[in-house]
């Protein structure tokens, strides 16, 4: 979820962090539970400071079955973003 603004500062302009990292590329993390694993990443999100990488970071996520989209239900595990401090290239 994006952090809340104030009313006072709703109209200024976003700050854009300066990432070097970009989709496709091969990252190695450095800090956290996955620390020494590499994957490749799939996602970044310049504003919050997030990388999204492939089988860094797995969550469990509880899914409704849903017949007409085809949507098994379940327990499925996907990727959750981590802060791009925590990697490197």
């Amino acid at each position: 979820m994006a952090k809340k603004i104030s009313y006072r500062h709703q109209n200024e302009p976003k700050v854009r962090m300066k990432i070097r990292i970009k989709k496709d590329d091969t990252v190695k993390v450095i800090a956290g539970k996955d620390k020494g694993k590499t994957g490749r990443v799939l996602q970044v999100d310049r504003e919050t400071g997030r990388i999204l990488v492939e089988g860094v970071g797995m969550v469990k996520r509880h899914t409704r079955p849903n017949p007409s989209k085809q949507i098994k239900g379940g327990i499925a595990e996907r990727e959750a973003s981590i802060a791009i401090s925590n990697v490197m290239m």
